[in-house]
């Protein structure tokens, strides 16, 4: 057992949610700098804890991303709805100091709003906070990095003057290596286990977080692996469907989760490279080095993979360790440890310094090098085994936006049927080297039949199923972000005539290599004088032609479209496609068209207020008298949609 001489009289608790694993690499580094200031550490994910535990702890640390429109992490869904309990009191977390760090996107509409709602939760529950929140941009040049490691030296001078160390202590220093809370070793055979029994150190825990993960999964069958893109064209598109014999409902907007595999040859590679062949295929077990007493619950001791019975360093790194990612800053850090080489150890180091944090853009980010490359790279680092759960990220879940909606959603049996779209993500890095997409690879490659484990995601759903009925809806998208798009007109089909009009906005290169579903939108146009689903379909191919044409500018070309459904048949805007530029430009042009229709119609003496809407017997007085007259005017408006959940946008990078 290590002694790191912490006082277990000080105690911190850091809280992660996360989608992707960025939150929980900031939480891991935030609790190690605090166990460098002697405290005693839990860094958990919020699914973990309930907020009772929090008074158990000398102070709590918050790291969550804000997820969909302004949603919180799946993790930390439970944690919040617990803080919204009526009978919780203005004292409910009095004694709880607390620091908090907020990871968004600001090409986001709903900027860092788990965050803030969290921030503002806890204060109307007592507790108190020991430094200014962190509110961190994915959009900026740094990154979530910069704001976060800026932060972070404030957070730690706060810490220290407010929690001091006692007489004698320092800080442990940087150059110390701090001991593992995991492990891994060779499962002792029955004999040796209940020889053992009692007098170990450790203890085997099994992984709450990927417990629950199981239980929410199920298995669904592949039924169709199509590429859909020309095979000259630059990106391999597939069309998948998956079918399970249970019924399961979902809504337009919801996703599907699948966790990919690693290639066996990328494994095979890392285990020669490491020379772990004599231990690659035996029986292990993952343990805690951590004495019961050092923490303040036992239920918060988790870890990143299955307590898995069966478990071999082959199957850890095939299924649950993501040795093909990029890596983040905290990696560098943990491999400079395991070299004898003075100059690479000095270089790995530098990667993890927060004054060269470009340099770590430039080395890693930047041209996507993976863990594996890394590893090539500096090729005096051996890594212990034992250690693999500590070093390498675990393996995520990849989700998907399910295409099919309406009567595409389910077979005469009562079987269910999930549709999707999926971009095989291979492209040239700039320093000319082919990176492919991890989940995406290992999907490329799946035969028809294939059994796969998956789960359904509902934080990005528009609405549900049954009350899309009445709505009118402005649907904006590129690429493959029509997959959702498309949900929700087939479930408007299914409820025809019934259900609101709808006009799709879609962009793409060419009409006759990404045009997604273009031969649906065909056949759903109504023809001239007959009573067919009501959708309008305006297109935007960029490569078709010389000049090119964007979404942004038919949204300016169709603003009589934009007034119409807006401004007359109250209608909800949806946007799907890539995250950055994309979203942006797409509220801009639908500014650009409100105000040029506005000035139109003041230009013709008409009113610039909108009519009675056409297909709703519900009036909205207070729109009908919201003027729109300017750039600024058609920007309150857009962010009042937003705020009444009219104004939507699903992106990703």
């Amino acid at each position: 057992m290590h002694d790191n001489g912490l006082d277990h009289t000080r105690s911190v608790i850091v809280l992660y949610g996360t989608e992707t694993g960025t939150s929980q690499d900031f939480a891991e580094e935030i609790g190690r700098c605090l166990e460098r200031l002697r405290f005693n550490t839990d860094v958990v994910g919020f699914e973990s804890v309930n907020y009772n535990d929090l008074h158990g702890y000398t102070l709590a640390v918050f790291v969550i991303a804000t997820t969909g429109q302004g949603d919180f992490p799946e993790n930390a869904r439970k944690f919040w709805t617990s803080l919204l309990r009526k009978r919780l009191s203005s004292t409910t977390l009095s004694g709880i100091e607390y620091a908090l760090v907020g990871l968004g996107d600001s090409s986001y509409p709903k900027f860092n709003f788990a965050a803030r709602k969290l921030e503002k939760r806890l204060g109307q529950l007592g507790a108190t906070s020991i430094i200014e929140s962190c509110e961190a941009d994915e959009q900026d040049d740094e990154g979530t990095d910069g704001a976060v490691l800026a932060w972070l030296e404030q957070f730690r001078q706060a810490v220290v003057t407010r929690f001091p160390l006692g007489d004698g202590q320092q800080p442990i220093p940087n150059d110390v290596l701090l001991p593992s809370k995991w492990r891994l070793e060779r499962k002792p055979t029955s004999a040796e286990d209940a020889g053992a029994r009692g007098s170990s150190n450790g203890a085997e825990l099994h992984s709450p977080a990927t417990e629950s993960f199981s239980s929410e999964t199920f298995e669904a069958t592949l039924m169709a692996n199509d590429r859909v893109t020309p095979v000259d064209h630059f990106q391999d598109v597939r069309f998948m469907a998956l079918k399970t014999p249970h019924t399961i409902k979902y809504s337009p907007g919801d996703a599907i989760a699948i966790l990919p595999q690693n290639m066996p040859t990328d494994v095979r590679f890392l285990i020669e490279r490491m020379n772990w062949q004599d231990v690659a295929d035996i029986p292990i077990r993952l343990i805690s080095t951590r004495r019961p007493s050092t923490s303040n619950s036992a239920h918060l001791a988790t870890s990143p993979i299955f307590g898995r019975k069966d478990l071999t360093l082959r199957n850890l790194l095939t299924e649950y360790l993501d040795i093909n990612a990029i890596p983040r800053r905290s990696f560098f850090g943990a491999i400079a440890n395991y070299t004898t080489d003075d100059m690479h150890k000095e270089r790995l180091l530098e990667f993890t310094d927060p004054q060269y944090l470009d340099e770590y853009y430039d080395y890693a980010t930047r041209p996507r090098r993976s863990i594996l490359e890394i590893l090539q790279e500096f090729d005096s680092v051996h890594l212990p085994w034992a250690e693999v759960t500590n070093i390498f990220p675990p393996m995520r879940a990849r989700q998907f936006s399910i295409a099919s909606g309406g009567r595409l959603k389910h077979l005469d049996d009562g079987s269910t049927v999930f549709e999707l779209l999926v971009a095989i993500v291979k492209y040239r890095t700039v320093i000319k080297r082919i990176r492919e997409g991890v989940c995406t690879r290992y999907l490329a490659q799946l035969p028809v039949g294939t059994k796969l484990q998956v789960s359904l995601k509902t934080e990005g759903r528009f609405a549900k199923a049954s009350d899309v009925a009445g709505m009118s809806h402005l649907l904006i998208g590129a690429g493959t972000g029509i997959a959702p798009l498309r949900a929700l007109v087939h479930e408007k089909v299914a409820q025809y005539p019934v259900a609101g009009k709808t006009a799709l906005i879609f962009g793409c290169r060419s009409a006759k290599a990404d045009y997604f579903f273009g031969d649906e939108w065909a056949a759903l146009q109504p023809a001239s004088g007959s009573d067919e689903v009501p959708l309008d379909v305006i297109t935007a191919f960029s490569r078709d032609q010389k000049n090119k044409i964007y979404i942004q500018d038919r949204i300016r070309e169709r603003s009589d479209l934009v007034w119409e459904y807006l401004r007359q048949r109250h209608a909800t805007i949806i946007v799907c496609g890539s995250s950055g530029q994309m979203p942006k430009a797409v509220r801009q042009a639908l500014v650009d068209a409100l105000v040029q229709q506005a000035q139109k119609r003041h230009a013709e003496g008409n009113s610039t207020a909108p009519a009675r809407p056409t297909d709703s017997d519900d009036s909205d007085e207070d729109e009908a008298e919201e003027r729109v007259e300017s750039q600024e005017d058609a920007e309150k408006y857009l962010a009042r949609l937003e705020k009444e959940g009219r104004y939507k946008q699903e992106t990703w990078s």
